[in-house]
């Protein structure tokens, strides 16, 4: 059917919960989770069972190739952003109607507003960093 790996990793938000994989009784496939990988790579045993060194140096690669695939994708999704906002630019200056201006503005202003604050506090704070360590 297709090669078994040693180990599932059932993904969450940024970690995982990381099953060893077995064959069991009438050659059908087990799957005993061993460990919780949480989001900053901390692993932690799970039901009685730890991962062996080769598992736990698994799932670290693991969980570097996780982070890097999400740093990516994250850098795409705000490329798209940008296109979606510059669209809907073009879109409000050119092809909406007055009733969608009306209907749509509220909203789009709310969420334009948050997403300025946001970025200043980001701002801001990383402006305080820098400015620390220079002293």
């Amino acid at each position: 059917m297709f090669d078994k790996p040693a180990l599932f990793f059932r993904r969450r938000e940024r970690g995982a919960t990381v099953f060893r994989i077995l064959d069991g009784p009438n050659g059908r496939m087990e799957m005993v989770q061993i460990a919780v990988l949480k989001p900053d790579g901390d692993i932690k045993s799970a039901n009685k069972q730890s991962p062996s060194a080769e598992e736990t140096a698994e799932i670290t690669r693991w969980h570097k190739t996780r982070k890097a695939r999400q740093a990516a994708r994250d850098a795409v999704r705000l490329d798209t952003l940008v296109g979606d906002i510059n669209a809907a630019s073009h879109w409000l200056q050119s092809g909406a109607t007055e009733k969608q201006v009306q209907d749509y503005s509220r909203d789009i202003l709310l969420a334009l507003h948050d997403l300025r604050a946001t970025i200043v506090k980001r701002l801001s704070k990383a402006g305080n960093a820098t400015n620390s360590k220079k002293e």
